[in-house]
């Protein structure tokens, strides 16, 4: 009995590392994001629900929008209706850093590959933010 228990743990403990590891490296580019898009409060990255604020001011949008997450508690129309607005505002998020319309598309349908495209974003200096929005901070 006690090798299961040492089974579980390593299994559990190396899933855990994983999502933070993950977290964490999600995190840092949502914070290089709103580096390259002017905004301030950069830190707001590291904090897990306040991740979609820095989203939503890249695309020019209310940080209320995160409400929009409420309607998915409607039965059967409010997660289709969330997934049609996810799809639209990741398609608004990608077209302001002016990248190719069939790497939108594999970002969207694909979401490993949504994964390396914001990381891309995040770290190249070939992509640059392509827009203005009323969130930025002008020095």
């Amino acid at each position: 009995m006690n090798i299961y228990r040492q089974y579980f743990f390593w299994g559990s403990s190396t899933i855990i590392l994983t999502f933070v590891f993950t977290y964490l490296i999600q995190a840092l580019v949502y914070y290089k994001i709103a580096e390259k898009a002017g905004l301030d409060n950069k830190w707001i990255a590291f904090i897990p629900i306040l991740q979609f604020v820095i989203f939503f001011h890249v695309i020019d949008r209310s940080a209320l929008y995160i409400l929009f997450g409420l309607i998915s508690f409607i039965p059967i129309v409010g997660p289709l209706v969330l997934f049609v607005l996810g799809i639209y505002w990741k398609v608004m998020f990608y077209r302001t850093f002016g990248l190719d319309n069939l790497l939108i598309i594999l970002a969207v349908v694909i979401p490993f590959v949504d994964f390396i495209v914001e990381l891309y974003i995040a770290f190249s200096d070939s992509v640059q933010y392509q827009d203005t929005n009323r969130f930025q901070v002008y020095k």
